[in-house]
């Protein structure tokens, strides 16, 4: 039997986004009633709920999303408890070192932190367990296609450095993931394809898992 496991957020009209981020809005351009059929305009930025961040994002003349092999944004993946960290707690080499041989059997590693329970309270954009730059650095010279994270970003303040830590080895970034308490396995297959936007550097995705 196989689970599959829905780990997006729902995007909805005005929902929290980082800060200084754009806004989001959903507005009716056809509506049945004057239309006989119903389309929806969609204002947002590429970094909203869900979302994967590419190259672009951060490095000047990195990969944008829609140039990415389809390959980076599906496969095997690892599932790190870390659940155990506290509000405003750092994710070290020491809580990840220990996965080393697992993550040679994945092309993505998920750090599972509970922290998506705490969408739409104010703290869920600054008080964040962020990846220290001794972890960054040595999950980037795992072989791994993508990084993925409940937090809204890498770290709540040296996100820079993260960010490129990850990036300059064309590492995507899938943050702000939820339900990953729902995963019971160690291993389980992710797909977190975004849109194919042409020349920009990120996009929401519809993630999930499925378990075996």
């Amino acid at each position: 039997m196989k689970r599959i496991i829905d780990l997006s957020c729902s995007i909805f009209h005005q929902i929290p986004v980082f800060p200084a981020d754009p806004a989001v809005g959903f507005m009716n351009h056809h509506s049945h009633k004057g239309a006989g059929y119903c389309v929806s305009q969609v204002i947002m930025g590429t970094h909203t709920g869900t979302h994967i961040d590419a190259p672009l994002h951060k490095i000047e003349d990195g990969n944008s999303i829609d140039v990415i092999p389809l390959e980076k944004f599906i496969g095997k993946a690892l599932i790190v408890d870390l659940t155990y960290l506290n509000s405003g707690d750092e994710i070290k080499l020491a809580n990840i070192v220990d996965y080393k041989d697992d993550i040679k059997k994945s092309k993505i590693v998920v750090l599972k932190t509970g922290w998506s329970k705490h969408f739409g309270e104010e703290c869920f954009f600054t008080d964040f367990p962020g990846i220290t730059f001794e972890a960054a650095d040595w999950l980037s010279r795992q072989d791994i296609n993508m990084i993925a994270l409940e937090s809204p970003s890498v770290h709540p303040t040296d996100h820079v450095r993260i960010h490129e830590c990850f990036l300059k080895k064309d590492i995507v970034i899938l943050e702000t993931l939820c339900n990953l308490e729902l995963l019971n396995n160690k291993f389980v297959e992710l797909f977190a394809v975004p849109l194919k936007l042409k020349g920009l550097d990120g996009s929401p995705v519809r993630a999930f898992a499925i378990e075996k």
